[in-house]
């Protein structure tokens, strides 16, 4: 299978499909072989989103503060604070004084809640990546056998039953009224049917 091209899976046959991934005409039934599986999974990766790398608290903070509003409210701030060290009456010290406080304040209560609230973001996203990696059926070596989500690798004979999560990213062989919920994908908020049709 050549990953440079990309192939039409959903616009392709089932000889087509089994063609482009090398599997002979009994796979259906057969599956891959352990050691084809070993061979694919070496080759192409676990089957998981790659992982963006996580930020420093530093970095979330400087991503918090490099932007054009709080470049106006620094700008501001120093404004004050000039105004506040070259006043000559007391009142107008004071006033700029705690106009610089302020604005510092807000800078800060703004970075805060967008540190917290990015840091909430992220536990969710984990928690869902880990409630979304399951095991799957799979046929290897002419038997049905569970594995890590992680596990599946192109040309894999997944065995799918009511209420089971989608593992990957499949091609129908066979189906039997199937339909998937693809809202987290799609935004769609009814299930999708799923057919053996070329789309």
């Amino acid at each position: 299978m050549d990953r440079t091209k990309i192939f039409p899976w959903h616009a392709s046959s089932k000889a087509e499909c089994f063609k482009e991934l090398g599997l002979g005409d009994n796979a259906l039934r057969q599956g891959l072989t352990s050691a084809e599986a070993a061979e694919r999974l070496a080759r192409y990766g676990p089957n998981k989103l790659t992982e963006k790398e996580k930020t420093t608290l530093l970095q979330r903070i400087w991503d918090q503060v490099a932007n054009v509003l709080v470049g106006i409210l620094v700008f501001v701030a120093i404004v004050s604070a000039v105004r506040a060290a070259t006043a000559t009456e007391g009142e107008d010290v004071v006033t700029n004084t705690i106009q610089v406080g302020i604005i510092l304040l807000v800078i800060v209560i703004n970075t805060i809640i967008g540190i917290v609230q990015e840091g909430s973001a992220e536990k969710a996203a984990d928690a869902l990546k880990a409630m979304m990696s399951s095991d799957a059926l799979v046929v290897r070596d002419g038997k049905d056998i569970k594995v890590p989500g992680d596990e599946i690798v192109p040309g894999e004979i997944v065995k799918l039953s009511l209420g089971d999560r989608v593992p990957a990213d499949l091609r129908m062989l066979e189906v039997s009224n199937l339909s998937a919920l693809e809202a987290a994908l799609t935004g769609e908020s009814v299930p999708i049917d799923k057919t053996l049709d070329k789309i």
